[in-house]
Protein backbone atom coordinates (compact mmCIF):
# COMPACT_ATOMS: atom_id res chain seq x y z
CA UNK A 1 0.00 0.00 0.00
CA UNK A 2 1.24 3.50 -0.80
CA UNK A 3 2.30 5.64 2.11
CA UNK A 4 -0.03 8.23 3.60
CA UNK A 5 2.14 10.91 2.04
CA UNK A 6 1.56 9.78 -1.56
CA UNK A 7 0.53 12.56 -3.91
CA UNK A 8 -3.12 13.11 -4.79
CA UNK A 9 -2.06 13.47 -8.40
CA UNK A 10 -2.11 9.68 -8.62
CA UNK A 11 -5.83 9.63 -7.94
CA UNK A 12 -8.21 7.86 -10.27
CA UNK A 13 -11.61 9.16 -11.34
CA UNK A 14 -13.89 6.78 -9.44
CA UNK A 15 -12.34 6.70 -6.01
CA UNK A 16 -14.72 6.84 -3.05
CA UNK A 17 -13.91 8.14 0.40
CA UNK A 18 -15.56 7.20 3.69
CA UNK A 19 -14.66 9.53 6.55
CA UNK A 20 -15.60 9.03 10.21
CA UNK A 21 -15.98 12.33 12.08
CA UNK A 22 -16.62 13.36 15.69
CA UNK A 23 -20.03 14.54 16.93
CA UNK A 24 -20.68 18.26 16.66
CA UNK A 25 -24.37 18.85 17.46
CA UNK A 26 -25.64 16.37 14.85
CA UNK A 27 -23.26 17.61 12.22
CA UNK A 28 -23.74 21.36 12.61
CA UNK A 29 -20.41 23.09 12.04
CA UNK A 30 -21.38 26.75 12.32
CA UNK A 31 -20.48 27.15 8.65
CA UNK A 32 -23.40 27.89 6.31
CA UNK A 33 -21.33 27.08 3.22
CA UNK A 34 -20.58 23.58 4.47
CA UNK A 35 -24.21 23.15 5.52
CA UNK A 36 -25.41 23.95 2.00
CA UNK A 37 -22.79 21.59 0.59
CA UNK A 38 -24.11 18.76 2.80
CA UNK A 39 -27.69 19.51 1.73
CA UNK A 40 -26.88 18.96 -1.94
CA UNK A 41 -26.11 15.35 -1.14
CA UNK A 42 -28.14 12.75 0.78
CA UNK A 43 -28.44 13.67 4.46
CA UNK A 44 -29.72 11.05 6.92
CA UNK A 45 -29.70 10.62 10.68
CA UNK A 46 -29.46 7.30 12.46
CA UNK A 47 -31.64 7.26 15.58
CA UNK A 48 -30.27 4.00 16.99
CA UNK A 49 -26.65 4.08 18.27
CA UNK A 50 -24.20 2.02 16.25
CA UNK A 51 -20.52 1.19 16.42
CA UNK A 52 -18.69 3.37 13.89
CA UNK A 53 -16.77 0.43 12.40
CA UNK A 54 -20.03 -1.39 11.70
CA UNK A 55 -21.54 1.75 10.20
CA UNK A 56 -18.59 2.16 7.84
CA UNK A 57 -18.62 -1.53 6.86
CA UNK A 58 -22.33 -1.31 6.11
CA UNK A 59 -21.72 1.63 3.75
CA UNK A 60 -18.89 -0.28 2.06
CA UNK A 61 -20.93 -3.48 1.78
CA UNK A 62 -18.31 -5.43 3.72
CA UNK A 63 -19.07 -8.35 6.09
CA UNK A 64 -19.96 -7.40 9.67
CA UNK A 65 -18.03 -9.26 12.41
CA UNK A 66 -20.29 -11.64 14.30
CA UNK A 67 -18.46 -10.98 17.57
CA UNK A 68 -15.04 -10.55 19.09
CA UNK A 69 -14.80 -6.79 18.63
CA UNK A 70 -12.60 -6.47 21.73
CA UNK A 71 -10.15 -8.99 20.27
CA UNK A 72 -10.15 -7.05 17.00
CA UNK A 73 -9.35 -3.86 18.91
CA UNK A 74 -6.49 -5.66 20.69
CA UNK A 75 -5.22 -6.86 17.32
CA UNK A 76 -5.29 -3.31 16.00
CA UNK A 77 -3.39 -2.04 19.05
CA UNK A 78 -0.71 -4.67 19.22
CA UNK A 79 -0.55 -6.33 15.83
CA UNK A 80 -1.14 -9.64 17.63
CA UNK A 81 -4.11 -11.95 17.14
CA UNK A 82 -5.20 -13.17 20.58
CA UNK A 83 -6.34 -16.78 20.57
CA UNK A 84 -8.27 -16.65 23.86
CA UNK A 85 -11.55 -15.04 24.91
CA UNK A 86 -11.41 -11.40 25.88
CA UNK A 87 -13.70 -8.45 26.38
CA UNK A 88 -12.97 -4.74 26.31
CA UNK A 89 -13.15 -3.22 29.80
CA UNK A 90 -13.45 0.52 29.38
CA UNK A 91 -13.51 3.12 32.20
CA UNK A 92 -17.00 4.46 32.81
CA UNK A 93 -18.69 7.00 35.04
CA UNK A 94 -22.26 6.14 36.03
CA UNK A 95 -24.06 9.35 36.91
CA UNK A 96 -27.00 8.95 39.26
CA UNK A 97 -30.07 10.96 38.33
CA UNK A 98 -33.40 11.27 40.09
CA UNK A 99 -35.00 8.24 38.45
CA UNK A 100 -32.21 6.69 36.39
CA UNK A 101 -28.54 6.22 35.67
CA UNK A 102 -26.68 7.87 32.82
CA UNK A 103 -23.47 6.45 31.41
CA UNK A 104 -20.65 8.86 30.63
CA UNK A 105 -17.97 7.25 28.50
CA UNK A 106 -14.39 8.37 28.99
CA UNK A 107 -12.13 8.96 25.99
CA UNK A 108 -8.66 7.41 26.30
CA UNK A 109 -7.15 10.89 26.75
CA UNK A 110 -9.43 11.62 29.74
CA UNK A 111 -7.68 9.09 31.99
CA UNK A 112 -3.91 8.76 32.27
CA UNK A 113 -2.20 5.47 31.61
CA UNK A 114 -0.92 5.48 35.19
CA UNK A 115 -4.44 5.92 36.61
CA UNK A 116 -5.78 3.13 34.43
CA UNK A 117 -2.96 0.81 35.44
CA UNK A 118 -3.55 1.49 39.14
CA UNK A 119 -7.26 0.73 38.82
CA UNK A 120 -6.64 -2.50 36.91
CA UNK A 121 -3.87 -3.65 39.25
CA UNK A 122 -6.33 -3.21 42.11
CA UNK A 123 -9.05 -5.14 40.28
CA UNK A 124 -6.65 -7.95 39.47
CA UNK A 125 -5.50 -8.18 43.08
CA UNK A 126 -9.00 -8.14 44.58
CA UNK A 127 -10.99 -10.04 41.94
CA UNK A 128 -8.90 -11.52 39.17
CA UNK A 129 -7.06 -14.50 40.59
CA UNK A 130 -9.88 -16.12 42.55
CA UNK A 131 -12.52 -15.54 39.87
CA UNK A 132 -10.40 -16.81 37.00
CA UNK A 133 -10.19 -13.44 35.26
CA UNK A 134 -7.26 -11.31 34.18
CA UNK A 135 -7.67 -7.52 34.20
CA UNK A 136 -5.01 -6.14 31.87
CA UNK A 137 -4.20 -2.88 30.13
CA UNK A 138 -2.55 -2.00 26.86
CA UNK A 139 -1.74 1.69 26.64
CA UNK A 140 -4.91 3.63 27.47
CA UNK A 141 -7.24 0.64 26.92
CA UNK A 142 -8.38 -2.04 29.36
CA UNK A 143 -9.23 -5.70 28.74
CA UNK A 144 -10.77 -8.60 30.60
CA UNK A 145 -9.53 -12.09 29.81
CA UNK A 146 -11.34 -15.13 31.13
CA UNK A 147 -11.09 -18.88 31.22
CA UNK A 148 -14.84 -19.01 30.59
CA UNK A 149 -16.70 -16.64 28.28
CA UNK A 150 -19.44 -14.45 29.70
CA UNK A 151 -22.12 -12.33 28.07
CA UNK A 152 -21.08 -8.73 27.44
CA UNK A 153 -22.54 -5.59 25.87
CA UNK A 154 -22.49 -5.60 22.08
CA UNK A 155 -20.99 -2.15 21.48
CA UNK A 156 -18.58 0.25 23.10
CA UNK A 157 -19.67 3.01 25.47
CA UNK A 158 -18.80 5.88 23.11
CA UNK A 159 -21.95 5.64 20.93
CA UNK A 160 -24.02 5.33 24.12
CA UNK A 161 -22.64 8.38 25.91
CA UNK A 162 -25.35 10.07 27.96
CA UNK A 163 -27.84 7.18 27.68
CA UNK A 164 -29.18 4.84 30.39
CA UNK A 165 -27.08 1.66 30.38
CA UNK A 166 -29.91 -0.80 31.11
CA UNK A 167 -31.04 -0.99 27.48
CA UNK A 168 -27.61 -2.08 26.28
CA UNK A 169 -26.37 -4.58 28.86
CA UNK A 170 -26.98 -8.36 28.74
CA UNK A 171 -30.16 -9.66 30.34
CA UNK A 172 -31.71 -13.02 31.19
CA UNK A 173 -30.32 -16.12 32.88
CA UNK A 174 -27.21 -16.21 30.67
CA UNK A 175 -26.19 -12.75 31.94
CA UNK A 176 -25.92 -13.74 35.62
CA UNK A 177 -22.13 -14.00 35.51
CA UNK A 178 -21.89 -10.59 33.85
CA UNK A 179 -24.00 -8.87 36.50
CA UNK A 180 -22.23 -10.60 39.36
CA UNK A 181 -18.79 -9.60 38.09
CA UNK A 182 -19.93 -6.04 37.33
CA UNK A 183 -21.24 -5.62 40.88
CA UNK A 184 -17.90 -6.79 42.28
CA UNK A 185 -16.01 -4.41 39.98
CA UNK A 186 -18.10 -1.45 41.12
CA UNK A 187 -17.56 -2.31 44.79
CA UNK A 188 -13.80 -2.62 44.24
CA UNK A 189 -13.60 0.76 42.51
CA UNK A 190 -15.61 2.58 45.17
CA UNK A 191 -13.40 5.09 47.01
CA UNK A 192 -10.24 3.91 45.28
CA UNK A 193 -7.40 6.40 45.68
CA UNK A 194 -7.52 7.23 41.96
CA UNK A 195 -11.14 8.30 42.35
CA UNK A 196 -10.33 10.29 45.45
CA UNK A 197 -7.73 12.25 43.49
CA UNK A 198 -10.13 12.75 40.60
CA UNK A 199 -12.79 14.08 42.96
CA UNK A 200 -10.32 16.62 44.34
CA UNK A 201 -9.76 18.01 40.83
CA UNK A 202 -13.42 17.94 39.80
CA UNK A 203 -13.06 14.91 37.52
CA UNK A 204 -15.79 12.23 37.38
CA UNK A 205 -15.07 9.05 39.30
CA UNK A 206 -14.37 5.84 37.41
CA UNK A 207 -17.05 3.91 39.27
CA UNK A 208 -17.62 1.11 36.77
CA UNK A 209 -16.24 -0.61 33.69
CA UNK A 210 -18.08 -1.10 30.42
CA UNK A 211 -17.56 -4.74 29.42
CA UNK A 212 -18.26 -5.18 25.73
CA UNK A 213 -17.30 -6.97 22.53
CA UNK A 214 -16.52 -10.27 24.21
CA UNK A 215 -15.24 -13.08 22.01
CA UNK A 216 -12.27 -14.53 20.18
CA UNK A 217 -10.54 -12.86 17.26
CA UNK A 218 -11.55 -14.28 13.88
CA UNK A 219 -8.90 -16.10 11.87
CA UNK A 220 -7.10 -13.93 9.35
CA UNK A 221 -8.90 -14.03 6.00
CA UNK A 222 -7.22 -11.98 3.28
CA UNK A 223 -9.63 -9.77 1.37
CA UNK A 224 -9.09 -6.48 -0.50
CA UNK A 225 -10.41 -3.38 1.27
CA UNK A 226 -10.16 0.38 0.68
CA UNK A 227 -6.98 1.93 2.03
CA UNK A 228 -7.32 2.76 5.73
CA UNK A 229 -6.00 5.90 7.45
CA UNK A 230 -6.79 5.63 11.15
CA UNK A 231 -5.36 5.49 14.63
CA UNK A 232 -8.56 3.89 15.91
CA UNK A 233 -7.50 0.35 16.98
CA UNK A 234 -10.87 -1.27 16.21
CA UNK A 235 -10.75 -0.14 12.58
CA UNK A 236 -7.09 -1.12 12.35
CA UNK A 237 -7.82 -4.57 13.81
CA UNK A 238 -10.53 -5.31 11.26
CA UNK A 239 -8.25 -4.28 8.39
CA UNK A 240 -5.42 -6.41 9.80
CA UNK A 241 -7.77 -9.40 10.09
CA UNK A 242 -8.33 -9.03 6.33
CA UNK A 243 -4.59 -9.01 5.64
CA UNK A 244 -4.48 -5.30 4.79
CA UNK A 245 -1.82 -2.77 5.72
CA UNK A 246 -2.95 0.33 7.60
CA UNK A 247 -1.66 3.87 7.90
CA UNK A 248 -2.16 6.33 10.72
CA UNK A 249 -4.02 9.59 10.15
CA UNK A 250 -3.28 12.86 11.91
CA UNK A 251 -6.15 14.67 10.19
CA UNK A 252 -4.06 16.03 7.32
CA UNK A 253 -6.36 15.47 4.36
CA UNK A 254 -3.62 16.22 1.86
CA UNK A 255 -1.76 13.13 3.08
CA UNK A 256 -4.46 10.74 1.85
CA UNK A 257 -3.66 8.87 -1.34
CA UNK A 258 -6.78 8.13 -3.42
CA UNK A 259 -6.77 5.14 -5.72
CA UNK A 260 -9.72 4.59 -8.07
CA UNK A 261 -9.47 0.84 -7.65
CA UNK A 262 -9.67 1.01 -3.84
CA UNK A 263 -10.89 4.30 -2.44
CA UNK A 264 -10.13 5.04 1.21
CA UNK A 265 -11.52 5.08 4.73
CA UNK A 266 -10.25 7.76 7.13
CA UNK A 267 -11.09 8.03 10.83
CA UNK A 268 -10.60 11.50 12.26
CA UNK A 269 -8.70 11.47 15.57
CA UNK A 270 -11.08 11.84 18.51
CA UNK A 271 -8.91 13.68 21.01
CA UNK A 272 -10.38 16.82 22.56
CA UNK A 273 -8.16 19.18 20.54
CA UNK A 274 -8.50 17.44 17.20
CA UNK A 275 -12.27 16.97 17.58
CA UNK A 276 -12.93 20.68 18.09
CA UNK A 277 -15.47 22.44 15.88
CA UNK A 278 -12.73 24.57 14.32
CA UNK A 279 -10.62 21.53 13.41
CA UNK A 280 -13.67 19.77 12.02
CA UNK A 281 -14.55 22.73 9.78
CA UNK A 282 -10.99 22.78 8.46
CA UNK A 283 -11.02 19.05 7.65
CA UNK A 284 -14.43 19.27 5.97
CA UNK A 285 -13.38 22.20 3.83
CA UNK A 286 -10.31 20.27 2.65
CA UNK A 287 -12.47 17.24 1.84
CA UNK A 288 -14.87 19.45 -0.09
CA UNK A 289 -12.00 20.81 -2.17
CA UNK A 290 -10.68 17.29 -2.76
CA UNK A 291 -14.09 16.26 -4.09
CA UNK A 292 -14.53 19.41 -6.16
CA UNK A 293 -11.25 19.07 -8.02
CA UNK A 294 -11.96 15.42 -8.83
CA UNK A 295 -9.38 13.76 -6.59
CA UNK A 296 -12.28 11.53 -5.50
CA UNK A 297 -15.66 10.96 -7.05
CA UNK A 298 -17.84 10.61 -3.95
CA UNK A 299 -17.71 10.95 -0.17
CA UNK A 300 -19.59 9.38 2.71
CA UNK A 301 -19.25 11.48 5.88
CA UNK A 302 -20.23 9.64 9.07
CA UNK A 303 -20.59 11.75 12.19
CA UNK A 304 -20.42 10.00 15.55
CA UNK A 305 -23.71 11.58 16.65
CA UNK A 306 -25.69 9.72 13.98
CA UNK A 307 -25.68 12.12 11.04
CA UNK A 308 -24.46 10.85 7.67
CA UNK A 309 -23.91 12.71 4.40
CA UNK A 310 -23.33 10.96 1.08
CA UNK A 311 -22.31 13.35 -1.66
CA UNK A 312 -20.72 13.11 -5.10
CA UNK A 313 -18.69 15.67 -7.03
CA UNK A 314 -21.73 16.22 -9.29
CA UNK A 315 -24.06 17.09 -6.42
CA UNK A 316 -22.65 20.60 -6.37
CA UNK A 317 -24.89 21.26 -9.39
CA UNK A 318 -28.02 20.74 -7.28
CA UNK A 319 -28.10 24.40 -6.33
CA UNK A 320 -31.90 24.38 -5.92
CA UNK A 321 -31.79 22.20 -2.82
CA UNK A 322 -32.61 23.87 0.47
CA UNK A 323 -30.76 23.26 3.72
CA UNK A 324 -31.65 19.87 5.19
CA UNK A 325 -33.82 20.16 8.32
CA UNK A 326 -31.59 17.52 9.94
CA UNK A 327 -28.82 20.12 10.09
CA UNK A 328 -31.02 22.34 12.24
CA UNK A 329 -31.11 19.85 15.11
CA UNK A 330 -29.23 20.79 18.24
CA UNK A 331 -27.36 18.63 20.66
CA UNK A 332 -29.20 18.64 23.99
CA UNK A 333 -26.52 16.76 25.84
CA UNK A 334 -25.26 19.04 28.60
Amino acid sequence: MESAGALLAKAGNNARGVVVLPPVALGRTGDDKLGMWFSRGQVTCREIPVEMLLNALDILGEPIPEGGLAALRFWGQTGERASTWMAAADPLHLETRLHSLRMLSQRPDELSGTELQQLFDHLQTTLGTDAGYAFTTRGRYGYLRGEVAIETAAMSAAPLHGLPPDEFIPSGDSAASYHRLLGEIQMALHEHVVNQRRAETGMPAINSLWLWGGGVAPPRADRPLPALYANDPLFRGYWMSCGEDVAGWDGDVTGISTDASRGFVAVMPDSAAQASAAALRDYLEKLRRMLRRGAIDSLALIFRDGLSVEISRWDILRFWRRASPLLEKTNNDD
